[in-house]
């Protein structure tokens, strides 16, 4: 839970800065998806060069701790629905690897995509995009397919800053990651639902509804990061 708990706060502090930055005061539910997005969006110009690579880590967590700064001066206080609607959603997607009580990945018989996302996070953390130096093998020829080809590796930078803040092994980051994700599609919709559904209580009950449609959460057992990120 370390994982999930820090990549959250965060997101928070970007969120605020991104308020500070745009002088808009974002709904409070949004503030972490929002600073999900800002994190992505930070790291993203890094993994264009090796030399810039290493420095996600410390430039998305260095942006997420000086944001924090600035929750004292926010008022609002925390939606408690909207904070239960997250972790519902995030319960519903954990619930199938935490029942099994030790460290797994999703759906590897049935698709093993889950391998080469873990390569190309672990490459693009050190070395940027561009693929170089390595001899022949599976795995240069895997970087090489995607990142050769341009593939959208947004969705994976959170977690080259989950392997340096929480060391250990990478793919055990993987899974908690998603149910965090599909978190913050319940945070949107919860602000997205307030017109149609004004009543807290029902709209958080929607919410939950609403964020575990059975292609999404197909998705995410078998491992895949672009949909819930998406």
């Amino acid at each position: 839970m370390f994982f999930p708990l820090c990549l959250a706060g965060l997101s928070l502090g970007i969120g605020l800065l991104l308020e500070r930055v745009a002088d808009l005061r974002l709904p409070g539910p949004l503030l972490v998806p929002a600073g999900l997005a800002g994190a992505i969006v930070l790291a993203l110009p890094l993994t264009l060069a090796g030399a810039t690579a290493e420095l996600i880590a410390p430039v998305v967590a260095g942006a997420g701790i000086a944001g924090l700064a600035l929750l004292p001066g926010r008022s609002t206080r925390p939606d408690p629905y909207a904070l239960g609607s997250a972790g519902v959603v995030f319960a519903a997607y954990a619930a199938p690897f935490v029942r099994l009580g030790e460290t797994t990945l999703g759906g590897y018989i049935r698709l093993d995509d889950t391998a080469s996302w873990l390569a190309v996070t672990d490459w693009v953390g050190r070395h940027g995009v561009h693929v170089s130096g390595l001899a022949p093998s599976t795995y240069e020829a895997t970087l090489d397919f995607y990142l050769g080809s341009d593939y959208p590796v947004g969705g994976l930078l959170p977690l080259v800053v989950g392997d340096r803040l929480a060391p250990g092994d990478l793919a055990w980051l993987y899974q908690p990651y998603l149910a965090l994700l599909a978190a913050m599609l319940a945070l949107a919709l919860y602000v997205i639902a307030e017109r149609a559904i004004p009543a807290r209580p029902p709209r958080m009950v929607a919410v939950v509804v609403a964020s575990m449609p059975a292609i999404l959460f197909g998705y995410v057992l078998w491992g895949g990061f672009k949909e819930p990120a998406a």
